[in-house]
């Protein structure tokens, strides 16, 4: 796990500054990612750099450090993630005659590229973002694992091309387009969303690579982008079947040259992993948990669990005002806005988890998405019943209800793949007006109706409730899946690893029907109704069907914006920055004060979201 950063300059591009010092500009930008060793690369003309700042865990010797080139000297790679199939890779390629110098799986990089070409991305296993320079075709191939686990942000100018794990970092580089992008800004104030979307950033000049995505720079310019990952279903038939699957992505996450620990929450997901983990060591497992005080619910389930299971256990506890100071930091080191105070919480325990000595944890993220543990999950499927129950009638938009075509419910008359996205176009001619000025909001795209169109038709589950939970895995939930899987983890130098998010448990939770995951009823026990059967024999029935509790669930953001944070809410909402003419800088400050007077027509949502724009916008102006 690391951070990886460096440029491309397009021949044309005769004033190039000093490469060496820019790539050690971004090292020291990125150090927390990467502490245990830093290097860069330059080749011979100096129009390409590499950079890396290096988090030892497979491969601990000075052989597995980075930029790594390959036995030929015809490939330099820099590589941020873990590939976990690749023991069994490794031995596929020394089949065919790559001869290995190091036990690294970044090797198994360069070997599989050299002699699979671009169709090696379909053979991995894990998560990961990487550029990798064919010295001989003069080309950079940039990649992104399916779900996004490992960040990619790139810039194109007319000097070149960019990259690095952090935004932040690619501030050395004086030439990109640094205005803000009204539309991004606005999509992280639509319903469910507390980020800004991929392949957006908060910055015209600056881009995410998509999930599941790859490309080709060529001189200094993108010359090619495509999706290397195509969500499929796997042939997963019962709880048996899907526990191999779950139980094989834990195993291969335990294999580590260090420590691997895990975060305990006392749900069905965390308890089944560290159930799991403990059939494929015969270390003490240590474990960690979060919660608001000594009677959290959540830490007496994590409690118990750790008990049962015989672990090594810690917990720690919320800290308001020490918890801003985090949220800024947390700010900077993202380099845009951002709304989660599970984000703080997580950086507060890696902080911790740190200190202990620990660099890998495990953690149950994804599953609630991928198997359906909201309990808004039960309209959900509800909805979905409905709607393939009516599906011809639903097809001829000219017999639905008149109420169902002029109303909020008109997004389920669009064909399959397409019903979120106008979801989101619904609830941007609702929500904007209420906080843009309607002249500038006129003028923006919706950005997550975009990426809603363009992921929504690739899944090829038709039914409603798969739609919309497969766009929360990808887009709207990101901020709670994979980015805070990477951003609070690795600002203290930690790894986290999802095996919920294995494509081979992916796979097979597509595969199974809804009517699997979300069981009739309103209690509990009906949500992730074959997740909790194939861990059944794991877990004790106290825990497995206890009600659903999300991670910081005791501390509330209303708490928190109204208590130890108001006055720093004050200070904001009173010098509101208008973000370059996006708000109405008065408007701001008077929904402030009617959220603080108990308007109802205010919600804790989109406030929390200002705040963390607000909060921001502060601090960017100094540090990028």
């Amino acid at each position: 796990m690391c951070g990886i950063g460096g440029f491309y300059y397009k021949p044309s591009h005769t004033a190039m500054p000093d490469g060496a010092e820019l790539l050690k500009e971004i090292l020291a930008k990125q150090r927390h990612r990467g502490p245990d060793a830093s290097a860069y690369w330059l080749n011979k003309t100096e129009t390409v750099g590499l950079c890396h700042s290096r988090l030892a865990i497979i491969d601990l010797s000075p052989l597995g450090d980075q930029p790594m080139h390959s036995s030929c000297g015809k490939l330099t790679i820099v590589f941020n993630g873990e590939i976990y199939n690749y023991k069994e890779l490794r031995i596929k390629y020394e089949a065919l005659g790559y001869g290995f110098k190091t036990s690294s799986d970044t090797e198994v990089l360069l070997a599989a590229y050299q002699l699979k070409g671009k169709m090696f991305l379909e053979e991995l296993r894990g998560m990961f973002s990487f550029a990798l320079f064919d010295h001989q075709k003069n080309i950079l191939i940039c990649a992104r694992d399916p779900i996004g686990k490992k960040p990619f942000i790139y810039a194109e100018t007319d000097s070149g091309f960019y990259f690095s794990s952090e935004i932040p970092a690619l501030g050395v580089f004086t030439d990109i387009n640094r205005s803000i992008d009204h539309s991004a800004l606005a999509a992280m104030l639509l319903h469910n969303l507390r980020h800004i979307p991929e392949p957006h950033t908060a910055f015209h000049g600056i881009k995410r690579l998509r999930p599941g995505h790859a490309m080709v720079v060529c001189e200094g310019k993108l010359e090619a982008m495509w999706r290397h990952w195509n969500p499929a279903p796997g042939m997963v038939r019962d709880a048996g079947e899907l526990r191999d699957v779950i139980e094989s992505a834990v195993a291969i996450r335990s294999q580590a040259d260090v420590p691997v620990g895990a975060l305990l929450s006392g749900g069905v997901d965390s308890s089944a992993i560290v159930a799991l983990m403990k059939k494929h060591t015969n270390q003490t497992i240590r474990t960690y948990a979060f919660g608001a005080g000594p009677q959290d619910e959540d830490l007496c389930r994590a409690r118990k669990v750790a008990d049962l299971f015989g672990v090594s256990h810690k917990e720690f506890y919320f800290d308001a005002n020490r918890q801003l100071q985090v949220f800024k930091t947390l700010l900077a080191t993202w380099g845009e806005p951002i709304m989660l105070l599970p984000l703080i919480h997580t950086y507060e325990m890696s902080e911790a988890i740190h200190e202990d000595g620990i660099k890998v944890v495990m953690s149950g993220n994804g599953a609630d998405e991928l198997f359906f543990g909201y309990t808004g999950h039960f309209q959900t499927a509800k909805i979905s019943r409905f709607l393939s129950g009516v599906a011809l009638l639903l097809a001829c938009a000219r017999i639905a209800p008149d109420s169902w075509r002029r109303g909020p419910l008109k997004f389920l008359l669009e064909r399959p793949g397409l019903r979120k996205a106008a979801y989101y176009k619904y609830k941007a001619a609702e929500q904007w007006p209420l906080i843009i000025p309607p002249d500038v909001a006129r003028t923006m795209l919706n950005y997550v109706s975009e990426e809603m169109s363009y992921w929504g038709p690739l899944l090829p589950n038709k039914d409603f409730i798969d739609e919309s939970n497969y766009l929360a895995l990808l887009i709207e939930n990101a901020h709670s899946i994979t980015i805070s899987s990477d951003l609070p983890a690795m600002m203290a130098s930690v790894e986290f690893r999802a095996p919920f998010l294995d494509k081979e448990v992916i796979a097979a939770a597509m595969g199974i029907h809804f009517k699997d995951k979300v069981r009739k009823g309103g209690s509990g026990e009906g949500l992730k109704h074959i997740l909790r059967e194939a861990v059944r024999d794991l877990i004790p029935e106290e825990i497995l069907y206890a009600p659903k509790r999300g991670f910081g669930m005791s501390i509330q953001e209303e708490d928190v914006l109204k208590g130890p944070w108001r006055q720093i809410g004050d200070r904001l909402f009173a010098e509101a920055n208008d973000c370059d003419g996006l708000f109405d800088t008065k408007n701001l400050s008077n929904v402030w004060s009617r959220y603080l007077s108990g308007d109802g027509r205010v919600d804790t949502s989109t406030i929390a979201r200002l705040f963390a724009i607000q909060l921001w916008r502060n601090h960017e102006i100094a540090n990028f």
